[in-house]
């Protein structure tokens, strides 16, 4: 006996309306919501985009460049650990070894005096050309000092200002 073949496949069934209006339907869907994004995207202003500083990129730079040379030891168990730029404004973090925030505590005139003696030598960066070209933009140098504990001592800062009435 010879095996049966298969039925052979029925005809598809010609397209009728119900099928093409679905089609359309479908294209005309796609069409529309292309139509809307272009519309929205036509319609939506661009961001507005804050403008680059340029003295923030000098600043920068220079602490790019400053910081290559660093930790540096300044002697009397200060270390200039390195710099940052914040903004408009320089900080150099500067760790003493030694003493801790409570051992300065204990004789608060040598820890006045310290503080104004810091002051006096971070104005010294006011005839440094590199440092003197920011502080003129309006940038703003902070020394950070810091003890070994990394609790803050205290800030000392310069700005064109106290460059200006201590030539």
């Amino acid at each position: 006996m010879t095996p049966a073949s298969p039925p052979p496949p029925a005809p598809a069934p010609p397209p009728g309306p119900a099928r093409t209006g679905l089609a359309l339907g479908l294209i005309g869907a796609g069409l529309g919501i292309i139509a809307l994004l272009v519309w929205l995207a036509y319609r939506t202003p661009p961001p507005v985009l804050a403008p680059a500083d340029p003295v923030q990129a000098i600043a920068t730079e220079l602490v790019r460049k400053l910081n290559a040379d660093l930790p540096r030891d300044l002697g009397d168990g200060l270390v200039l650990e390195r710099m940052d730029v914040e903004g408009r404004n320089i900080i150099m973090t500067m760790r003493s070894r030694g003493m801790t925030l409570a051992e300065a505590a204990r004789d608060p005139a040598l820890f006045a005096q310290v503080k104004l003696d810091e002051q006096a030598r971070l104005l010294s960066l006011c005839r440094n050309a590199d440092f003197a070209l920011v502080l003129d933009e309006g940038v703003v140098i902070t020394r950070r000092f810091l003890d070994r504990e990394n609790q803050r001592f205290f800030d000392v800062s310069v700005a064109a200002a106290d460059c200006a009435s201590n030539p």
